[in-house]
């Protein structure tokens, strides 16, 4: 069975680094793509459906479709346009239509002040990442990410403030039903996203909820294996079913 595995807000492909090595144990094909706008995409960043079509056109057929945060709302755009190339949805962390935007999530989208807010955020990101002592306690809290690519996000600032507009004026696009079967995954102590919206969200559309009690927001980096086990889980109900 093939995967593709959608990044988060910022991020890049190398955020699925654990979550690939466990699932490609298993015997799945795997893409880990840089979303528009990372990393090494070569293509400018967009809205939800400008990622839907651009990573879409890398599937030759069915795949299970995983989308961290942001990602999410990606998974559940390709579900909507391009049924015949998602086989199912797995909703991690995710971003979902009913969510509640806070104060924080529109200032960053804020025309003059979210550009300078990101680009400082982000500078500062990077100026962490250079302390040794630091970036070795982060590699130890998040096995599941490749701190080979943590360089590339200072960059990336002005695509994290056109997918932030995005966030705040386009949520609602992604609400309506999907024909895939789908899994939300949570982390109880997530304080990033609005988890009792996914939780409701989970519940309204039928999607099988995996809750971790234990754990945030960055459960791809965090808990590889537990993520890794939610998609086979999955792929293996999508297979059960008899699709085809």
């Amino acid at each position: 069975m093939n995967v593709l595995l959608l990044h988060g807000q910022p991020g890049s492909g190398g955020d699925w680094a654990g979550v690939r090595r466990e699932l490609e144990t298993r015997g799945f094909s795997v893409l880990a793509p840089d979303r528009p706008g990372y990393g090494r995409s070569g293509l400018p960043a967009g809205g939800f459906e400008h990622n839907a079509q651009a990573l879409a056109e890398l599937l030759d057929e069915p795949a299970v479709v995983a989308g961290h945060s942001w990602g999410a709302g990606v998974a559940l755009a390709m579900a909507r346009l391009y049924p015949d190339r998602v086989s199912s949805i797995v909703l991690i962390s995710p971003v979902t239509p009913g969510d509640r935007l806070g104060r924080i999530d529109r200032a960053l989208a804020a025309r003059h002040v979210g550009p300078l807010m990101a680009r400082a955020g982000f500078l500062g990101a990077g100026a962490v990442l250079t302390r040794t002592g630091l970036r070795r306690r982060l590699e130890r809290a998040m096995p599941g990410s490749d701190p080979k690519r943590w360089s590339e996000v200072p960059r990336a600032w002005r695509s994290f403030w056109i997918e932030q507009r995005v966030l705040v004026e386009d949520l609602s696009s992604l609400g309506g039903a999907v024909a895939a079967p789908a899994t939300v995954v949570l982390g109880a102590r997530d304080r990033v996203i609005d988890v009792r919206s996914a939780r409701r969200y989970a519940s309204e559309s039928g999607a099988r909820l995996v809750e971790l009690a234990d754990a945030g927001h960055l459960l791809p980096m965090q808990r590889p294996v537990e993520v890794a086990d939610a998609i086979a889980t999955a792929s293996a109900i999508y297979a059960s079913s008899g699709a085809r």
